[in-house]
């Protein structure tokens, strides 16, 4: 299995985690974390695959967001996964270096509406798309 293929598994890994913890609940402070860092990781895993796509396409991009934007200019990717790419992205930003001010109801609305598995389909399709444009995944 190729790197391209471990990252997307893990989105798809760490969404079953999620799911577990939104049936349960998040009742302490240790299922918060425990549900912060399924979303960072599985963010992180998704931001470095679409790095990792645009770099096997030819580019040299200098931040995820660049990636993205390169990826919507290929056509691999639509306005909508774009916009979704940048709230990710994002989120993953004040997760690792805001961590203090998180906002655990944004927390329990991405896990309430399951986002999180939006998040799973997205790098399984780009790891798709990405084949179907002859990159090794």
């Amino acid at each position: 299995m190729g790197v391209l293929s471990r990252l997307a598994n893990t989105t798809v890994e760490m969404a079953a985690r999620l799911d577990v913890l939104a049936e349960r609940g998040l009742k302490t402070w240790v299922e918060e974390f425990a549900v912060l860092h399924a979303l960072q990781v599985q963010a992180q895993a998704l931001l470095d695959l679409v790095v990792r796509i645009a770099a096997e396409l030819g580019y040299r991009p200098t931040s995820p967001r660049e990636a993205a934007r390169l990826l919507l200019a290929e056509g691999l990717i639509d306005d909508d996964e774009y916009a979704l790419l940048r709230r990710v992205a994002g989120f993953r930003n004040v997760v690792v270096h805001e961590y203090m001010v998180v906002d655990m109801g944004v927390v329990r609305s991405i896990l309430g509406s399951r986002e999180y598995r939006r998040v799973a389909r997205l790098a399984v399709e780009l790891l798709e798309r990405a084949e179907g444009r002859g990159v090794d995944c």
